[in-house]
């Protein structure tokens, strides 16, 4: 099932051409989706890569490969492949679509494609039965975070310290792997928008945990690569690492489900209890948070 976006809704409006959101098809197209992904990402020669035979193999096997498309151009993709739970409680496993890639090209960012892409996902899912997406997003991408829980109304769940070794690769070489996991309920009841939690006396600390009735408030920086060029290397880490802890503890009874932003260059996650976390619908416009890159 394709999507597809009127001119008005997309970055094509000002060329008059409409963004189309579809299957990726046939291998020169799977290419361009490796060539846009080596570019977004910033890989080395050494890094490794996707290659077309792959995503091919999935999506016939299925798998999805959407891809956003300006005229000819692509602008954008997403890849998943379909999984299987493993649950502890005796119960049927239950079978999702694990979104394991989706980037825009660095010029189109922030304005609604990542969001186009993840509404065909959303349709292609539906028309198939499944009604679980799932993927991984570094938490301190503050960014990324607040379209996959606030604009999508995904939450999470789970933190898998280390996910892909002790160190990024491409543009995030030296940077932690660590991964919130996103659970993407497409079947789920409405929960409404999370209230942006109001400034305690003295102002925020970033990396304290606050109370906010019984739901709990963690503030880091909005601009982590910013931070990271200001503080210098072993700073940025200690605080990561800080970070990371206090979000493990809190995911052991909790799940988090906002990140928004703060006055003075901050943001602030919120976790509420478990047993609430019903996603909230698509927010009717995605604004400058209208983007997606996750792996």
């Amino acid at each position: 099932m394709n999507s597809t976006a009127t001119p008005r809704s997309a970055a094509g409006a000002r060329q008059g051409r409409p963004l189309v959101v579809r299957d990726v098809d046939g291998p020169l197209e799977m290419a361009g989706c490796v060539a846009l992904y080596e570019r977004v990402m910033g890989l080395r020669r050494d890094d490794g890569s996707l290659n077309p035979r792959l995503l091919t193999a999935l999506q016939d096997n299925s798998g999805l490969v959407i891809g956003a498309f300006l005229g000819e151009a692509l602008v954008g993709f997403t890849y998943s492949f379909l999984a299987r739970e493993r649950p502890a409680d005796g119960r049927d496993p239950r079978l999702y679509q694990y979104s394991q890639l989706a980037v825009v090209a660095p010029e189109r960012q922030g304005l609604g494609i990542g969001r186009l892409l993840k509404l065909g996902q959303r349709d292609r899912c539906l028309a198939q039965g499944t009604t679980l997406v799932r993927w991984a997003y570094d938490p301190i991408q503050t960014r990324n975070a607040h379209f996959n829980l606030d604009v999508l109304g995904a939450v999470v769940d789970e933190l898998k310290p280390a996910m892909y070794g002790t160190s990024g690769f491409g543009a995030a070489t030296g940077e932690s792997t660590d991964r919130f996991i996103v659970s993407w309920h497409l079947d789920a009841r409405a929960r409404p928008s999370a209230p942006v939690p109001a400034p305690p006396p003295g102002g925020w600390s970033v990396g304290r945990v606050y109370d906010d009735g019984d739901d709990r408030v963690v503030v880091l920086p909005d601009d982590w690569h910013r931070l990271r060029a200001q503080a210098g290397p072993e700073q940025a880490a200690r605080l990561r690492g800080r970070l990371t802890d206090t979000f493990a503890r809190l995911l052991a009874d909790r799940t988090a489900a906002s990140c928004v932003r703060l006055p003075g260059g901050l943001a602030a996650y919120r976790f509420i209890p478990r047993a609430a976390h019903p996603a909230r619908p698509l927010a009717p416009d995605p604004g400058p948070h209208g983007r997606t890159t996750h792996t």
